[in-house]
């Protein structure tokens, strides 16, 4: 099944019907206004055309609600055609795509596909989009949008670096721990969102996003107290949060450390 094959077969039946209900518009036009001039004698004309365009438009809607009743949305979804034609847009404007069906990431946003209520969640937030490219044409804006908002680098190092060294404190109270020692990424995340609505309003995705933009920053981000923080990238870490960096490469940040 293609989505883009039955919205290029139903633009014929689209496009009569506009014709059609036009053409009824501009009878009930005439009618009124015949009516308003007192042209009585025009009217049995009228209404013998009015009867004929909405008998028309009424033949042109049940040609498209039998071609739409021939689409069968969720099986589309489930037999994995919709996240084909997904992935395939995907590539066609540049998103960065992975996952298995029914969960993809489009980093850094989550895309779940609901085959039993025919629609699209994306983050938390549902899309009732049956064709994927206007998904993916949504989702592209969105993230361009992300993308150039605007991000105080500065400002997230320091929050970043008062996680740290609460981490730290508390890494200490288990065993010995230098000051210096390299973090968990997601350790950090759990300090800066100690409450689950935390959680909720700032999200690991979201965390991640930022992890990314302050990662690809460039220049080494130096705190007023002289720290620099730098970044531990493994691949295969049980830990690691995958981001993209500014070229589109993932990385997988694994730990954070803040050393003079």
């Amino acid at each position: 099944m293609d989505y883009e094959q039955y919205y290029a077969d139903s633009q014929a039946f689209t496009r009569e019907l506009k014709e059609k209900t036009a053409a009824q518009t501009k009878a009930v036009n005439k009618i009124q206004k015949c009516i308003e001039d007192g042209d009585i004698g025009a009217l049995p004309k009228l209404f013998a055309a009015l009867r004929e365009a909405s008998k028309a438009r009424e033949e042109a809607l049940e040609r498209l609600e039998s071609m739409t009743a021939g689409f069968d949305g969720r099986e589309y979804m489930s037999s994995g055609d919709y996240s084909t034609h997904m992935i395939e847009c995907c590539r066609e404007l540049g998103i960065d795509v992975r996952g298995s069906f029914p969960v993809y990431e489009m980093f850094p946003c989550s895309v779940t596909v609901n085959p039993e209520t025919q629609d699209v969640t994306v983050d938390r937030k549902r899309f009732p989009f049956l064709r994927p490219s206007r998904l993916v044409s949504d989702i592209k804006k969105e993230l361009d949008t992300l993308s150039k908002a605007a991000f105080n680098t500065q400002q997230f190092a320091k929050e970043l670096a008062a996680a740290y060294d609460l981490a730290i404190i508390k890494a200490s109270k288990k065993k010995a721990c230098a000051a210096d020692a390299p973090m968990y990424a997601l350790d950090l995340y759990e300090v800066l969102t100690p409450m689950k609505r935390h959680k909720k309003e700032y999200t690991k995705r979201a965390f991640a996003f930022d992890i990314a933009r302050l990662y690809s920053g460039g220049d080494a981000h130096v705190l007023d107290d002289g720290r620099i923080l730098r970044f531990d990238t493994v691949r295969d870490a049980k830990k690691s949060i995958r981001i993209l960096d500014k070229y589109g490469t993932e990385q997988f940040v694994t730990t954070i450390r803040f050393s003079k």
